[in-house]
């Protein structure tokens, strides 16, 4: 994924700046040993030289999926990385005729700079293999507003010559865990605690359960407000028509029903349920 993005960030500068670009393009480590890639043109140099993931972003916790045929899946956000690039100029000696190549250098940083500052998010047209259609999107930030310890450390570490720079990040999605997929479980039991040794423990219980209209053939009903009214919790059901409930105490309970077109709906339930069907049809 991390070759991808460095294709991408190639693809984006070809599409601002013309293709073939102007200038020639790496991604090698700028050490001592660096030289330009031809004597005849400039050299951009895009290092990705730090790999870490970026938990602000990230939400850990899965979320419940409603899939066709009573199935159900468990989906782990994924985790967001931040790959951060150590971007230089370096020109060969007089590629502009009569122009230093400091100059031509800082004038390629510039251009540059102008293409990065416009993309808060790189742009779908220019996303590649495993980066094409991820969501969300990915976020890129250049210019930090003080990096100046970095940057040396950057620079002693390599043990290259500190020379003017762009430090550009890109946040991308890494997807780390597989989908757990099954049939909609109406009823599923956790014990927490001290169970063989006889102390205290926490029982939790999630519930499932079905919201249908009664005079198509049982056709679920979307977004109706289903209320679990002793625990005070509330759900909405998907496109199938199904809701959870998580988290619930054992014993007597009333599901209240409401769905816009429907009259309004109780049923009493016990949790857990001996028949393990939670469902309710409207009229």
């Amino acid at each position: 994924m991390i070759d991808d993005l460095d294709l991408s960030v190639e693809r984006l500068l070809q599409l601002e700046l013309g293709a073939p670009l102007p200038f020639d393009l790496s991604f090698a480590i700028p050490d001592r040993n660096f030289a330009p890639v031809s004597t005849q043109r400039n050299t951009l140099n895009c290092y990705a030289y730090d790999i870490r993931e970026n938990r602000e972003l990230r939400t850990a916790a899965p979320y419940l999926e409603y899939l066709a045929g009573g199935l159900a899946q468990w989906r782990y956000p994924p985790a967001r990385v931040q790959v951060s690039y150590c971007i230089t100029a370096w020109s060969p000696a007089q590629v502009t005729p009569g122009t230093p190549p400091a100059r031509d250098e800082h004038r390629l940083l510039a251009d540059v700079l102008r293409v990065l500052l416009r993309y808060p998010e790189l742009p779908n047209n220019a996303l590649v293999g495993a980066l094409i259609g991820q969501r969300p999107p990915l976020q890129t930030v250049v210019i930090q507003p003080d990096v100046s310890k970095i940057v040396d450390d950057f620079w002693s570490a390599i043990g290259g010559q500190l020379r003017p720079s762009l430090d550009y990040r890109v946040s991308l999605s890494l997807a780390y865990r597989d989908l757990v997929r099954g049939p909609m479980v109406t009823t599923q039991i956790s014990t927490f605690g001290q169970l063989d040794v006889g102390g205290p423990t926490d029982e939790r219980i999630q519930i499932g359960g079905r919201i249908t209209d009664s005079t198509l053939a049982a056709n679920p009903i979307a977004n109706a407000w289903v209320r679990l009214d002793a625990a005070g919790i509330t759900a909405v059901t998907g496109n199938d028509g199904r809701f959870v409930f998580q988290g619930v105490t054992r014993g007597a309970h009333v599901l209240s029903v409401r769905a816009v077109g429907f009259a309004d709906a109780t049923r009493a339930i016990q949790i857990p349920e001996p028949t393990g069907n939670y469902d309710v049809s409207l009229n």
